[in-house]
Order: C-alpha cells, then structure tokens, then sequence
C-alpha cells in the first residue's frame, strides 16, 4: 500500500509538498506488521518521525511543535498500536515488536533513512530501533525517556498509582488525573487554559484500557541499557528538571551510556517539556539535526566514547542498594504495603531475571478454608506485580457473580478464576456457568487433573503448592492467559479493534511442575 509517494533515495528526503501542522489533514492508513497504523505526513526537509509515548496518540502532540518542525523537516508522525485510528490489538505490545511498527512505517513511506525522535515511552521505541535497525537511523533525539534496567530511577509508587489506576474513569477524569505528575506545578497555574485546550485535542481519541495495560506492562520491562554503548548515531537527549515521572537522572544516564550524546536539561519543566517549552525544544531539536543533516555532527559519533562507558563501580553500589531493597521491602510487599511495579522492575532487573509484569487483567482468588491467608499474601504479590486481584469466597455464588460482572464489565476484559485443587470442582462449575466473563481458571497443588466442564480452559500447577511455589509459577502462566476483550458502554468501536484470533474454545490443560 504506497499511496504513490515520491522519496528521493539519494538522501532519504521525501518530496516536499506537504501540508503544514495547522492546515487539517486526514490520517492515513497502511497495514504494517500486522495491523493497521494510521499516519499523517507534513512539511518538507529531511524526513524526521517522531515516537509519542504512553497512551496518547499522535493528536497529543503540541500544535506548535509539528508546526515549526514542519518548516525545516518532513515530519513523520503516527498512532501507535492501541492508540487513536490504529488498531488496537490485545497482543503485540513489546517495545522490539513497536520498534518494528516504526520500520514497517518508514518502509511503507519508502525512507531509507530518517532522523528519529521518541518521547517518554516513546524514546524506548526510539533507542530499540536503533538497536535493531542502526543503518535507518539518520540522528536520534530522546525526551524524557529511560533505558530500563538495574541502574534506571523508577517513579514514586504514588505516582504510578496516578499513571495506572484508571479503571471506571472517564477520558477526561484520567487526563486531568496524569497532567498532575507531567506537567510541572507552575505551568499548570499559569497556562491552565492552554492545558484544557490540550486534554480535549488527546481525549478526542481516548485510548482502551488494555491497550494501556499493555504499553504500561512494555514499557516496564523494558530494558536497552546494555545496547547503548553499541550506538553509533549522534545523539540529543532532553529532559525537564522537574519531570516526576521519569526523573532527569536517566537522561543523564542514558547520555553517559551512548558515545558522543549530548544531554540537556530543560529548567522549570516537568515530564512534558515539549508542551511547557515548545520553543526552545524546537530550537534545540531543529539546530541538532540540521547539523547532522550539513554534516556538521560526527555521524559515527565516536568522540567521548572512553568518557561515557558504563560505571563499573557504580554499577556495583547500586547492586547492593537493590539487594538492600529486595530484603527490606519483600515483607511490606506481601502485606500489602510500600509496593509496587517499578519496584519490583529494579529488584528483579538486579537479580538478573526477566521481569513478570502483569497486563492488568482482573484475577478473581477462591481461597478454601485454610488457606485464606496464603492467598491474600498471593494477592499482594499479583497486584504488586500489575495485575487486578480480588479474593472471593465461591460458596456465595449469586454475590460473586454480580461482582465478577462488575469487574469485568468496568476494565472491558474477560477474568482468570485461581483456586486449589480442592476447590477444582466449584470453581469449574462457576467458570462453566459464567465463561462469558471467566476465560480460564488455574489450579494450584493438583496432584491430580479432575474433568472440568467443556468449554472451561484449565491450567494445573502440579508441584505441591506453597505461596513460593505460586509466586514463581503463576505470573508466567498467567502471561501466557491472552486478553480476552468484553463490550461494555463505551468502548472503542469494534472496527478498531484488532483480536489476536479465537480462542480455542474446549479444555486445556497446563501442567507446571
């Protein structure tokens, strides 16, 4: 799907008779590794695709940011996947397979090479392109952004409190509760109008919570800090002094990881600098890549490499922070207390382990006499870890059918019902009578696999149940569970949605032992 556009291959600048930010123009379409990725072309000069981050679309960003950058560069921008007129699939959400969204983008739009800028979430797009297509990229331009792993600084729990918990919410009740962590307090007071203005331009395209679920969990796990020292492109890195949400420290530390990279430091301005300070971005971006463009940056960046290589040492004393950590939060955790995803990233990224983070969807737990306790420190762990964990008590049938209704209808996904092996037997009959709204269950400590119904998806933890047991085995089992999207008032128009395929609908049975 070409759509005859015209790209000089020679230097990789697209033709340049495109409309200005400001002038309305329709999104486009292309089909691109799988779904459908609406984009919009502007401006003229050497191509630049700009990455937005964390829920919003390409609608997010500032009128006056595209306007400028229009001027000098053939500006690129895009939805990506689960948000705005792309499709919004329940799979497909890893930062590497996004990073190949942008590919797949930029071959549709035959550019051999482009200058790239990511913001927040987006900047992790950004560096995972480079790492896997490092002859696409032109100069690279990363804001407010982290590489993930053992050295990066995680928000507070309160604020990502703020930034997930948004179940029930209105469109509009979810952005004014995330500006209080992006914006700086001060812009706020002083250009609340222009705030308004802005929150009204995102919500025109409000994103479903599981595809938020998903670029949360994404961006979570995310972790390229061992690929920087690898890049060989010049290099900005910009950030807010006061960004709440992903703290300057990063950019700093990202800047120290890629050879040559230029970090700045935007004073007075929070998690969205682009908007607090769009001016003075745009000067900063625009004379960056315009000396890569007249060859006035060292493309091969390699000036500063012995002065930016990682820090052993440092390396080591923040090991031993997260040592520290791990011991003194692991009993506040289980009870429920001082918990929460980021934590659990930079613990388990030190440990050297993959991360199990959690999609969202809701866990419905069915303790059985004596056994209450275990399941509610089982509880604390799952929520810690992402997920939406409610304990029920199965012998109150009519009360915990009303409640997985509400549950389920209020995050728009279908529900995991977890119980012991002793009470296989009620929880099956229930997911039998209530599989509109239960996908699956999983049983733990079955020594033995009793019948379930037909049609209920069953999973068995065979090892002789314990809470360690369960903490190490159920997280990967419940990844492997696929959302399994409902309709509920107001949801996203299903022609937006992209499902991953039917699920099979007869019995299956998983053994972990």
């Amino acid at each position: 799907m070409n759509q005859g556009r015209e790209t000089d291959h020679a230097n990789g600048d697209p033709k340049s008779d495109r409309p200005l930010a400001r002038r309305p123009i329709a999104m486009r379409h292309a089909d691109i590794n799988g779904v459908r990725i609406a984009y919009g072309v502007r401006g003229s000069g050497p191509p630049l695709v700009l990455i937005m981050g964390y829920r919003l679309s390409s609608l997010a960003w500032p009128l006056d940011f595209i306007e400028k950058l229009a001027e000098r560069f053939t500006v690129v921008t895009f939805d990506n996947r689960g948000t705005g007129e792309s499709d919004k699939p329940t799979t497909g959400y890893e930062i590497s397979n996004m990073a190949r969204d942008v590919c797949g983008l930029v071959d549709h739009l035959e550019i051999p090479r482009a200058n790239i800028l990511g913001y927040s979430m987006g900047g992790a797009i950004a560096q995972e392109f480079v790492r896997q297509f490092p002859d696409r990229v032109l100069g690279l331009v990363l804001c407010a952004t982290m590489c993930g792993g053992p050295r990066a600084t995680y928000a507070s729990s309160s604020v990502i409190r703020v930034m997930r918990e948004h179940e029930g919410l209105t469109p509009e009740q979810i952005a004014r509760r995330i500006w209080t962590v992006t914006y700086s307090p001060g812009y706020l007071e002083r250009h609340r109008e222009q705030a308004e203005d802005q929150m009204r331009r995102e919500i025109a395209a409000p994103t479903p919570l599981h595809a938020a679920d998903l670029q949360f969990q994404a961006f979570a796990e995310f972790d390229c800090s061992r690929a920087l020292a690898g890049f060989r492109v010049p290099t900005l890195v910009l950030t807010g002094d006061d960004d709440r949400l992903v703290a300057p420290q990063n950019s700093k530390f990202i800047a120290s990881l890629i050879p040559g990279a230029r970090p700045i430091v935007i004073p007075d301005c929070g998690h969205r600098m682009m908007w607090e300070a769009t001016d003075e971005c745009v000067e900063i971006v625009a004379e960056f890549l315009t000396g890569i463009s007249e060859g006035r940056r060292d493309t091969a960046a390699g000036a500063g490499a012995q002065a930016n290589q990682p820090d052993a040492i440092g390396d080591f004393f923040n090991l031993l922070t997260a040592v520290v950590d791990v011991f003194a939060t692991w009993p506040l955790m289980l009870a429920g207390v001082g918990a929460d995803t980021m934590t659990v990233a930079r613990q388990s990224a030190y440990f050297g382990g993959r991360a199990q983070f959690g999609d969202g969807k809701p866990i419905f737990l069915a303790p059985q006499f004596g056994s209450s306790f275990e399941f509610a420190l089982l509880s604390n762990w799952l929520k810690a870890l992402g997920y939406r964990p409610v304990t029920v008590d199965l012998s109150d049938g009519k009360l915990v059918a009303d409640l997985v209704q509400k549950v389920t209808g209020r995050l728009g996904r279908k529900a995991v019902l977890v119980a012991p092996a002793s009470g296989v037997r009620v929880a099956s009959a229930f997911a039998a009578i209530h599989n509109h709204l239960i996908s699956d269950i999983v049983v733990l400590n079955a020594s033995d696999h009793p019948g379930v119904p037909i049609g209920v998806r069953a999973h068995f933890i065979t090892a002789g149940w314990s809470l360690a047991l369960a903490i190490a085995a159920l997280p990967p089992l419940l990844r492997k569970i696929q959302i399994e999207l409902i309709e509920i008032a107001g949801s996203v128009a299903p022609e937006t949605i992209n499902h991953s395929g039917p699920r099979v609908a007869h019995q299956e049975n998983t053994h972990h032992g």
